[in-house]
């Protein structure tokens, strides 16, 4: 009897401790992908457990430890930058995917992050709140208009707004929303001086008037899109033919390897007169809730939260872009008459400052200095055929609510 009941008692402390080592192994790796998902899971590295660690406890709140909250971090998109942004800029936030882990999963979200909302709330939110808001900047661009020191005033505003796109089907685990932006931009030249040399000239302003529509979809917990479609016209008003449409867009796809990691492959359609298309390639990488860095071809941004003001964040960056633009225009200089597109082209390296709130609405903006080189003109009717530009100092302004 004393045998048995000894046999017994083992048996019982034996059970607990094989349930507590079995309930935490993964499910076997169906395919190549989810074996690299689970060797990376979501918030681990390859660096050795944290002090504390317990093997037999739920992991899913050991990965994903509750977020300060006394320090809320500021992950909203910037509003100034533009949605969907040309060449390359996107307002689609750094983590993709909407809710925080429950019964032992856990979401996308780079450690330090505030508490994700609800699906509820995402669904009442994106549904109901329709108009998105409101953006407006302003560059220039230095020149004294003499010779081919061209100054250059970029005016642009847009506004963005919501709809509910395929938002509750298992290929858009982040309820991305279909946006829809209007958008109305002015160009004023000054310059290039005209002589029987230089041949080259420009209308006093052209005009933007263009509808953007952009997705940004999560497939799965690995694959997203980006997505984007601009339809306009570009021209002076004078002179509106075919040339005068443009339709440009991009597809990218992301891959997010990490809640801090993601990469990102594809095209960008610029539908210019000299440059078509340009590849889209490069990484995103969020090391925390005050750091990200889009290295990113042909935007690359470095972005790094400097202090706040209670209402707001201040973040300072650097960053570049493929500037300019391509519009149609009525020339008559020096015997040559007639319709023709053009294209101006340059390359930006800026270094920026923007403010944004800290709530999920509020008055957001930026200020930047860049310089502006690599600057071109190119006709597609009449001499000259290409017409280089100097470099220049820009200063830009943007608002957004």
């Amino acid at each position: 009897m004393r045998c048995l009941l000894i046999v017994l008692l083992a048996v019982f402390a034996a059970v607990p401790a094989a349930l507590g080592q079995t309930a935490v192994l993964p499910p076997p790796a169906g395919s190549s992908l989810d074996r690299l998902a689970q060797a990376f899971p979501p918030g681990t590295g390859l660096a050795p457990p944290p002090a504390g660690w317990d093997p037999y406890a739920p992991q899913a709140g050991q990965v994903f430890p509750a977020p300060n909250a006394a320090s809320p971090s500021m992950w909203a998109p910037s509003g100034i930058n533009g949605q969907p942004g040309y060449p390359g800029s996107s307002t689609a936030t750094p983590w993709v995917v909407p809710t925080q882990g429950t019964g032992g999963s856990a979401s996308l979200v780079p450690p330090g992050a505030p508490p994700q909302p609800s699906t509820f709330q995402q669904t009442f939110s994106q549904t109901m709140h329709v108009y998105q808001g409101v953006r407006g900047s302003w560059a220039y661009l230095l020149g004294d208009g003499e010779g081919t020191r061209v100054a250059v005033n970029e005016l642009d505003t847009t506004a963005t707004f919501a709809l509910p796109f395929f938002h509750n089907s298992p290929a858009n685990l982040n309820h991305a929303p279909l946006l829809i932006t209007p958008g109305f931009g002015l160009q004023l030249w000054d310059g290039p001086q005209t002589t029987t040399t230089m041949r080259a000239d420009l209308p006093p302003n052209t005009y933007d008037v263009f509808i953007d529509t952009a997705w940004n979809p999560q497939f799965t917990p690995l694959f997203g899109a980006e997505l984007g479609v601009r339809v306009g016209i570009f021209t002076n008003w004078d002179v509106f033919v075919t040339d005068s449409w443009r339709i440009m867009g991009r597809a990218i796809g992301t891959l997010r390897m990490t809640p801090t990691w993601q990469g990102k492959l594809g095209v960008i359609y610029l539908d210019r007169n000299q440059v078509k298309i340009l590849p889209a390639v490069g990484f995103t990488w969020t090391p925390s809730a005050d750091a990200r860095y889009d290295i990113f071809f042909p935007a690359p941004k470095a972005s790094k939260r400097l202090w706040n003001t209670g209402k707001h964040d201040w973040w300072g960056y650097v960053a570049g872009e493929y500037g300019g633009g391509a519009w149609t225009f009525r020339r008559n200089s020096n015997g040559f008459t007639g319709i023709s597109p053009f294209d101006y082209n340059d390359i930006r390296v800026v270094l920026g400052t923007e403010f944004v709130p800290r709530s999920p609405t509020g008055l957001a903006g930026n200020f930047e200095v860049g310089y502006v080189f690599y600057r071109q003109l190119y006709y597609v009717s009449g001499p000259p055929h290409i017409q280089d530009l100097p470099s220049t100092i820009m200063f830009r302004f943007g608002l957004s609510y």
